[in-house]
């Protein structure tokens, strides 16, 4: 009896069972001052975060209702200066910003998928983002707008965590992928690998 009660407070403690459904976080990035505004994930349609969802293979959730299991997982925002999201901000260099959209406890990260289309990258301004899992799983992600500060950096992302339990277990992609590169206003590209991170 002393064990069970044992392993059920691990299993509180570490935020996750086996049994867990994925989650599916709806990120956002936003950095400088956009000229043409970009919609935020509670702006659009359920069924738009929804379809993305589904594309990295996944759901947004189990609940019956679109619109609450869209809106499951939004993650409140934070402001830092000219930045505005959902990621927290690791350490910044005059106008190059180095964050991460971190994982809860109990869950490793698995993939990550790129509103590339919804999005917006001015001319000279660099937004990547990667598969870390060194120190504790996260996609990382580098921005930096040009030298002078002008210019602006929005873009919206899904990021899917599964409990740490089914990680193995799961199809998720290796440390180290390069999810996407934007860099000025008409580059902007996937991984080869994963093509499925360009969320349409």
């Amino acid at each position: 009896m002393r064990s069970c009660i044992g392993l059920l407070l691990w299993l509180l403690a570490n935020g996750a069972s086996a049994g867990e459904a994925a989650r599916v976080y709806l990120e956002e990035f936003r950095l400088g001052s956009p000229a043409r505004r970009v919609e935020g994930w509670r702006e659009l349609d359920p069924e738009r975060a929804a379809s993305g969802c589904r594309a990295l293979g996944f759901d947004c959730g189990d609940d019956p209702d679109p619109a609450r299991a869209a809106t499951r997982f939004l993650k409140p925002m934070l402001v830092a200066g000219p930045y505005r999201g959902t990621a927290k901000i690791l350490r910044r260099r005059g106008n190059s910003f180095y964050a991460a959209f971190e994982t809860p406890p109990g869950f490793r990260l698995c993939k990550a998928g790129i509103d590339r289309v919804g999005g917006r990258i001015d001319r000279g301004a660099i937004f990547a983002g990667s598969i870390q899992r060194a120190g504790g799983d996260r996609l990382g992600v580098y921005a930096a707008l040009p030298a002078d500060g002008s210019g602006a950096i929005a873009f919206r992302l899904l990021v899917v965590m599964v409990p740490e339990a089914r990680f193995a277990a799961e199809p998720c992609w290796p440390d180290g992928t390069l999810l996407f590169l934007c860099s000025g206003t008409t580059r902007c590209q996937v991984s080869r690998a994963y093509p499925e991170a360009d969320l349409r």
